[in-house]
């Protein structure tokens, strides 16, 4: 990772930070319409962000974030407060910045990795030196050799110089465990306490200090405790270890700043979490809080210091955030009177909490940054700043609202998920997109904004977006509904809703198509080979074609992304007939419409031998397809460049295939090659 380069941002860029509102009062910038007649343009969409990750200084001074800095790449620049002068901090020539956080008042962590494996090397940078200092080398096989790396535990936010990983002790060493590593040196010294044979899972208090583990034990996994450093650890709670990864009945949120007040998660059967605070020395929870998390929850809002829960996020068919505290709910209702219309969240504080980030988001807007200052705005500084956006092409005008919906599954089951529609579908068919997210377990579609779904209502279609069973935030008995159901019950969730779109009279039944990656494009494979008449083609963007693959995972065969075997085996099925019967791979010949098929080529999730495999039976039975094969990307395009070209393909192919009704054209076999521009 290149750590030495800078480069100014350019004026225009930095006039837009400079942005401000003279009061506690704000309004969206107008929207930048396209010309008249004219589509939004793709790169609207899935360019890199203009900014994102926000983030203040402890002590308010500065503001840091991620944006382009005309590398190609993402990098850091950091806005000085009082002075409005902003400049660029590091700018990689050879990776995306994709991480990074403030360790005290002159220094920063982040990282990034290479050609989209997932594993990151990590710098820190001294501000007041601009020296740079390596942490931690990115692991790109897990067979490497004595490789110098580092996943991180926890940031450790109120310990200014050392953050807890997990990893080897040294360059030369592969004594791998949890260690404590200085950001200011490199140096790794053995955390207390991560030495329990079984260790599934560990958390740390706030000076990295091992207090909480999840130990398996043949088919249970027991969570355990200590008082401190040198206590012994006492048993909690236990979870089977099949639901363990999914739905635990204890699950650790975060130490109070007293390191003994534990804020939890805990379930009881199959009713949903309460969060409550457990006081370690005593064995036992406190009166308050006791609060039903009646969806998924998201994150704890804790103030700054870590003395007081202010209150909680979490997720139904809508964000939501349930208060503990008056004064902060009194805060809050304050900014959401400046800026209506949009989910405000506090995003980073500065440690005297005078100054806060708010990002301010909706289903219709990306979101804008601003920077609220309690600290005496009669000195002449507003009391709401904007900063900037991270996407000032798609303002609340240009795009769609995504709304909550909910449809029966076949077996009575009812399915929650979203539905946008594109522009004039009033009282209109319009081709449909079934978009199944991926996962699939324990995951969900959120009310938000979305590139993806908005590029695809922007061309014309709707798109319903199924939290089929098997997601999260729904409860523990709907995600064991979807345990062994890949092709099956997920899938049959997906097909209901399309009859259910069509029942509805938004949806054409001659104009349906499924869309979708990872698990989503599992889906979309089993869509057009299991159901093949009921789409018009498919789009697979990283998808498992073939679960033989995904069952070898973990089995030492030099894959770092390792799946638990009992979780395959309860979860995905590991039944020789049944991975046959549920694998697209195998019924190929099945498939009557176009397809398009996506991949990268260093993907730790989905292996590359699901695209090979796949090809070959397409080849054979002469089904005609499309292809793009990026060689420097991983699961998912992380480059805008691949970004961009990938779904112009998209555009292209549903036009072709689903725009108009009755005319699908099935031409020849079409293999697109987008070599990685970035060969570093």
């Amino acid at each position: 990772m290149t750590t030495n380069r800078f480069v100014p941002l350019c004026a225009a860029l930095a006039a837009t930070f400079l942005a401000a509102a003279p009061s506690l009062r704000a309004a969206d910038p107008a929207p930048a319409a396209p010309p008249s007649g004219a589509a939004i343009p793709i790169e609207h969409f899935f360019a890199d962000p203009a900014m994102r990750s926000l983030q203040l200084s402890p002590d308010g001074r500065h503001l840091t974030f991620l944006t382009t800095l005309g590398t190609g790449h993402i990098g850091i620049a950091m806005m000085d407060l009082e002075t409005g002068k902003t400049e660029a901090l590091v700018a990689a020539n050879d990776e995306n910045i994709s991480l990074y956080f403030w360790k005290g008042n002159d220094r920063i962590v982040y990282g990034g990795d290479l050609g989209g494996n997932e594993s990151l090397s990590l710098r820190s940078l001294k501000l007041s030196s601009r020296k740079v200092v390596p942490l931690a080398e990115s692991f790109k096989e897990l067979v490497a050799d004595r490789a110098n790396y580092a996943s991180i535990v926890d940031t450790l936010k109120l310990d200014p110089n050392h953050i807890l990983i997990q990893g080897n002790h040294t360059v030369a060493s592969m004594d791998f465990g949890i260690f404590l590593l200085d950001v200011r040196d490199g140096e790794r010294r053995k955390s207390q306490g991560a030495d329990v044979t079984g260790i599934r899972a560990v958390f740390s208090d706030n000076e990295g200090v091992v207090r909480a583990i999840d130990r398996r034990v043949g088919p249970t996994v027991i969570h355990e405790l200590r008082l401190d450093g040198k206590s012994t650890f006492f048993k909690v709670g236990e979870t089977p270890a099949d639901i363990a990864v999914g739905e635990p009945s204890w699950q650790p949120l975060a130490f109070a700043a007293d390191n003994q007040t534990l804020y939890v998660l805990t379930r009881e059967g199959s009713q949903p979490s309460h969060l409550r605070a457990y006081y370690v020395p005593k064995r036992a929870f406190l009166p308050e809080p006791d609060f039903v998390i009646a969806g998924e929850y998201t994150s704890l809002i804790q103030t700054q210091d870590r003395t007081k829960l202010l209150g909680v996020n979490y997720t139904t068919d809508l964000p939501h955030v349930h208060w503990f505290d008056a004064g902060r709910a009194q805060l809050q209702a304050k900014i959401d009177g400046a800026l209506p219309g949009t989910f405000n969240r506090i995003t980073s504080s500065s440690d005297d909490e005078q100054l806060h980030v708010i990002a301010a988001i909706s289903d219709r807007q990306p979101g804008v940054y601003y920077v609220l200052n309690l600290q005496n705005p009669a000195r002449g500084r507003p009391a709401i700043m904007m900063i900037g956006q991270i996407n000032p092409n798609l303002q609340p005008g240009l795009v769609q609202p995504m709304q909550p919906v909910s449809y029966p599954a076949r077996d009575g089951l009812t399915i929650h998920g979203y539905l946008t529609l594109p522009a004039g579908a009033a009282g209109h068919r319009v081709p449909l997109i079934i978009h199944p997210h991926g996962g699939p377990y324990g995951v969900r579609d959120e009310w938000g904004f979305d590139p993806e779904v908005q590029f695809l209502a922007s061309r014309g279609y709707a798109v319903l977006q199924p939290n089929y069973r098997g997601s999260g935030g729904y409860g523990l008995d709907f995600l064991l509904a979807g345990r062994h159901e890949w092709g099956g019950k997920m899938q049959d969730d997906l097909s209901d809703g399309v009859k259910w779109a069509i029942a509805q009279g938004f949806a054409d039944p001659a104009r349906v198509a499924i869309v979708g990656a990872s698990y989503g494009g599992y889906a979309a494979l089993a869509g057009v080979t299991f159901t093949p008449e009921l789409y018009c083609c498919a789009v697979n963007y990283v998808g498992v074609s073939d679960l033989n693959i995904i069952a070898g995972y973990g089995e030492g065969n030099g894959r770092r992304h390792g799946m638990d075997r009992t979780f395959y085996s309860k979860w995905i099925g590991d039944d020789a007939t049944y991975r046959h019967d549920r694998s697209p791979v195998n019924f190929v010949q099945n498939i009557r419409v176009p397809t398009l098929h996506a991949y990268g080529e260093n993907d730790p999730r989905v292996d590359i031998d699901n695209w090979k495999r796949l090809k070959a039976e397409l080849d054979r039975y002469n089904k005609p397809y499309e292809f793009v094969r990026e060689d420097n990307e991983g699961h998912g395009f992380r480059h805008e460049s691949a970004r961009v070209s990938f779904y112009r393909r998209v555009e292209e192919f549903l036009a072709k295939n689903l725009a108009h009704a009755g005319q699908v054209e099935v031409g020849p076999t079409k293999v697109i090659d987008l070599p990685a521009k970035d060969t570093h």
